[in-house]
């Protein structure tokens, strides 16, 4: 889902990446979003970010999708 070119070394990719599917089964079973979901390169720059910051999974799906205040 994101790119292997966005981290330091193999390791942080793959955390990223088992984050990144954590959050995508957490935003589906929310139903926030419908499978098969593609982000835009936003979206994608914007998950990134939650990840570095040390957002959770659920934490970060509700960021992206949940309501707004």
């Amino acid at each position: 889902m994101i790119s292997e070119s966005t981290c330091d070394g193999i390791g942080e990719w793959q955390s990223l990446d088992a984050w990144t599917r954590a959050w995508y089964d957490t935003s589906i079973v929310a139903r926030y979003i419908d499978s098969p979901y593609h982000p835009d390169e936003e979206m994608l720059d914007r998950l990134r970010g939650y990840f570095h910051c040390g957002l959770s999974p659920i934490e970060a799906a509700q960021a992206c999708f949940g309501p707004k205040h």
